[in-house]
């Protein structure tokens, strides 16, 4: 059975931080740091068996075998060492208790002859062992840096791909509403309560992913997003469907799953009393955050809903755009903008559904919020003079240009090398507001848009213009000055 919840976009406002940086994280010791595991296993089993290590331990594990009343295995372990062959290393290495005692110096004891030797020997050869056996859990030699570490490894990409598509497809709705730190908390957390559910019920063995850290995010899931309806996708062999119910009501059922598949499948390699442990931790953490941060849970709902109508919106504004139903979509996208004045993408939408009805006061609204735009940057600027035109072209009845607009944009198009315009916008100051406080400053900024020209007579006549005309200003002292240097 596979169940999970979907429905829901991530908004890239807000981006999951944790949730993309634990996914990086994963890929980045799969990739960067596994990836060498093969390579590193070739090197140290060519040297274990260019050692005395192999006389010395191989024997001694057939006959740990058969003192533990495994006569059979210690036979069959036996024809592999007649044989030479060198599958005898893995089978060894994979009996956890044999290796623990190996280490711990009870197979080979200080009284052997062979033991500084043999302990020299060993030391190199774990010194090779890939970064997954170094840095794996193991319940007989337990750690709490390979708790840690386990949990950020994995054993093959399908693995690795399974577990960060289910984090990220959770991850980020969990993160919108208990936010990064909680989240990350409860990752961390979760992991160590899979190792030690794993281990109440493991015999030995190793254990290595973060299955149980996701269960735990999945565990906190259930319990914070509580009796609110979910979409969620199930599986149940060949048949699968989509259902809409509260999200508390996946948490018995992905235990039930876990442990149903413990007591059914034995001999299976998937840790399914790991992820018991991190849905008990995640809906034991969620059950603490509900009681302790009640208000701040439906603080962040309304954040979230508010969010996911506002993508419903544009969305809706978009289609309607695209069926040129444009004075619906301006509807849309002007509300939206007023909430996110900041949005210049908004903006833009705004203007382009409005002018199309090039008369009415909403493309002269919109029009002057685009051409009042502060930024400086070459795309802005850019944008601003394209538009400028366009809304002296097509305005009905006339464009209507504030002095204090005019001014502005007098100043950007002379800044930007756009003479003309600059010079007709002066113009229609001059004419219709000849006090107007902004005017040196017009002539000051044609001035400098000449000098980074290099239009040398241009500039000086309009710094001698700006001195004549407008003598008591400060814009007059900079222009003395310039000439001066210049």
């Amino acid at each position: 059975m596979f169940i999970i919840p979907v429905g829901n976009r991530v908004d890239w406002k807000r981006p999951p931080v944790v949730t993309v940086l634990l996914i990086l994280i994963n890929c980045f010791v799969f990739f960067a740091l596994q990836g060498g595991d093969q390579r590193s296993a070739e090197k140290a089993a060519n040297y274990y068996f260019s050692s005395e290590l192999p006389d010395w331990e191989l024997p001694r594990y057939a006959n740990y075998l058969e003192q533990n009343g495994h006569a059979e295995d210690a036979r069959d372990f036996r024809q592999l060492l007649d044989k030479k062959d060198s599958y005898a290393l893995p089978v060894m290495e994979h009996d956890t208790k044999f290796m623990y005692e190996l280490r711990a110096g009870r197979i080979i004891t200080a009284q052997d002859s062979e033991s500084a030797d043999w302990s020299a020997q060993r030391t190199q050869y774990e010194a090779m062992a890939s970064f997954t056996e170094r840095y794996v859990y193991r319940v007989d030699e337990p750690s709490i840096l390979t708790a840690f570490t386990s949990a950020f490894m994995h054993g093959g990409f399908d693995h690795l791909f399974g577990n960060m598509v289910v984090l990220f497809l959770v991850g980020f709705m969990v993160e919108s509403v208990v936010g990064k730190r909680l989240f990350l908390l409860a990752y961390l957390v979760s992991a160590y309560a899979a190792i030690f559910m794993f281990s109440l019920s493991a015999h030995g063995g190793s254990l290595l992913g973060a299955s149980g850290a996701i269960a735990g995010v999945m565990g906190l899931y259930t319990v914070i997003f509580g009796l609110r309806k979910i979409d969620f996708f199930y599986s149940l062999g060949f048949y699968f469907d989509y259902v809409r119910a509260p999200a508390i009501a996946l948490l018995p059922l992905w235990l039930g799953n876990e442990a149903y598949q413990f007591f059914n499948n034995h001999g299976s390699n998937v840790a399914y009393m790991a992820h018991f442990g991190g849905l008990l931790c995640g809906a034991a953490m969620g059950g603490i955050y509900r009681w302790r941060k009640p208000a701040m849970i439906e603080q962040r709902y309304q954040e979230r809903d508010a969010n996911e109508q506002e993508d419903q919106s544009f969305q809706q504004g978009m289609a309607l755009l695209g069926a040129m139903e444009f004075q619906k979509a301006h509807s849309i996208f002007n509300a939206l903008y007023e909430k996110h004045p900041q949005d210049m993408n908004l903006a833009r939408l705004c203007y382009r559904t409005a002018k199309h009805d090039p008369a009415g006061a909403d493309y002269h609204r919109a029009a002057l919020r685009m051409l009042s735009l502060p930024g400086t940057d070459a795309t802005t600027s850019q944008q601003t003079h394209e538009i400028f035109h366009e809304y002296l072209n097509i305005a009905k009845p006339a464009p209507r240009l504030a002095p204090d607009l005019v001014a502005k944009l007098a100043q950007r198009f002379a800044v930007n090398g756009q003479f003309d315009d600059a010079e007709k916008l002066l113009k229609l100051l001059q004419r219709t507001a000849p006090q107007h406080a902004e005017l040196p400053a017009v002539l000051l900024a044609m001035a400098r848009g000449h000098y980074r020209a290099e239009r040398k007579e241009s500039f000086k006549e309009t710094l001698e213009a700006v001195i004549a005309t407008y003598p008591e200003s400060k814009e007059a002292a900079t222009a003395a000055d310039m000439l001066r240097v210049a």
